[in-house]
């Protein structure tokens, strides 16, 4: 975390000085379960919880400064130990002083954001420009009005690039995250329909995902997705506009001409083989993920490369590096020998049909399974869109299938529609019971694919089948 002192921090928030003993800190530190030895403790406020109210356990755990838009009788008490800045808002103010990190560092600060694959875009970018570049990025999914600040204030003093997922669920979200980050590179990897119980169409969706390159500066490199419809409609403004076109870039896996063309020679559960041209270098690369999916989420990350300044032989090498993260398209391995793909740390429509067509194009030397759970933030659509997943998972071959959520009917409506035959387990909520029957199930060779919103936790099916190498999400 980004050292500051009091003039700074006054100088960029306008804070007041209520108390004055620390003139320096060592950064900034939310959680009162941390060590905050020598930090400055910003006393957020949500919905569900509010950190005013735990100042003296944040100054017991070391913090040597408090910055608060209260003045409470525990400020009071406190004057005297540590110092205290005042604000009007500290969220705010902490995406002010995210901001002004931004601009002390003199990294390049890559924006992503989509509806589908933009956190496995933000690992693939990572690994890839890491290859060839001290690289920075946020961790797990640090997107938000509070987590875009905080990855800013984290870069270090040395990293060359800066990667920051930007992610949204209203109108003006990505307008807020892009004046925060100032990104020199944005990106939209795709428009699905996430999200679609704030929008209510996917027109709608797009018309926010654009805010990343709307709300950017004219100097920022903007990159495109061909092969989106609403992406590309998105490109054909930027040329109605007439940025420079070298600043812009193209991925598509349908148009040669792009400047990052990829497609896909082979794919396996463990490997995808990928081939195409990166700014007019031919090659080819073997990636350690699974699903034809990833191949946008590759493209984008190649594209970002690019744009970090990595020549195209540098991208190429380090195509290899990228791989995918906890539940995230995650190749398990079970103690019967079967094998699980653990795709549950999100979902929506899009996700689960380009799941499911993988499935069906996998030969597997044993049976198919798909355990499934709800999506959430569909909204009033939520039912309609279960019953078309049910009609999908229907026609996909599986041998046996699993469902857990409220939409369980709607589903198993889908599923009988399709005209599905086989056995299957479709529940409003998870049973024990459940687990332990997938547990029974699955036996040498057989492939399972587990996938659902992450509030589902869709994690309860794995253990009963005794994973060799899966752990809870830390």
């Amino acid at each position: 975390m980004r050292a500051m002192d009091v003039q700074t921090i006054v100088n960029v928030t306008g804070a007041q000085v209520l108390g004055r003993k620390d003139e320096k800190f060592q950064g900034l530190g939310t959680d009162t379960r941390a060590d905050l030895k020598g930090q400055l403790f910003l006393a957020l406020k949500g919905e569900a919880f509010d950190a005013h109210q735990f100042l003296d356990k944040a100054v017991q755990q070391g913090a040597t400064g408090l910055l608060v838009h209260e003045d409470s009788e525990l400020v009071k008490k406190l004057q005297g130990q540590v110092t205290i800045l005042k604000v009007s808002d500290t969220l705010k103010a902490l995406q002010q002083l995210g901001t002004w990190a931004r601009r002390q560092s003199k990294a390049k600060v890559l924006g992503i954001t989509g509806s589908n694959g933009k956190t496995t875009t933000k690992e693939f970018t990572a690994a890839l420009i890491g290859s060839a570049k001290r690289v920075h990025y946020n961790k797990g999914s640090f997107n938000n009005h509070w987590g875009v600040p905080f990855t800013l204030l984290q870069i270090p003093a040395d990293a060359e690039v800066a990667v920051v997922e930007m992610g949204m669920n209203h109108a003006g979200e990505l307008t807020e995250l892009v004046h925060i980050a100032e990104p020199d590179v944005v990106v939209c990897t795709m428009v699905g329909r996430a999200h679609m119980e704030f929008f209510g169409s996917i027109e709608k969706v797009a018309e926010a995902k654009e805010e990343i390159y709307e709300a950017a500066d004219m100097n920022t490199l903007r990159i495109y997705n061909l092969d989106n419809p609403q992406t590309h409609n998105m490109y054909v403004k930027a040329v109605e506009k007439k940025y420079p076109r070298e600043k812009i870039l193209t991925f598509s896996s349908e148009d040669p001409r792009a400047d990052v063309h990829l497609t896909i020679s082979a794919m396996n559960m463990g490997e995808l083989s990928i081939k195409g041209s990166i700014a007019g270098k031919s090659g080819s690369a073997s990636v350690q993920v699974f699903g034809s999916q990833n191949l946008t989420n590759l493209m984008a990350a190649a594209s970002l490369g690019l744009a970090a300044g990595l020549t195209a032989e540098q991208v190429w090498k380090g195509l290899p590096y990228c791989k995918t993260n906890w539940g995230r398209n995650q190749l398990v391995n079970l103690k019967s020998g079967a094998q699980m793909i653990f795709d549950a740390y999100n979902a929506n429509p899009d996700s689960m049909k380009a799941l499911i067509d993988n499935m069906k194009l996998l030969t597997v030397p044993g049976r198919k399974v798909g355990v499934f759970g709800q999506m959430r933030e569909l909204g009033s659509a939520s039912a309609s869109l279960h019953e078309e997943l049910g009609t999908w998972v229907g026609q996909a071959g599986f041998d046996k299938v699993y469902f857990i959520g409220d939409d369980y009917e709607a589903f198993g409506k889908g599923l009988q529609k399709a005209g599905y035959k086989n056995p299957s387990l479709i529940e409003k909520d998870f049973k024990e019971s459940s687990g332990q029957d997938l547990g029974r199930f699955l036996q040498s060779g057989d492939i399972a694919v587990v996938k659902a919103s992450r509030g589902t936790k869709l994690e309860r099916f794995v253990f009963p089948c005794e994973p060799l190498d899966f752990a809870e999400k830390q």
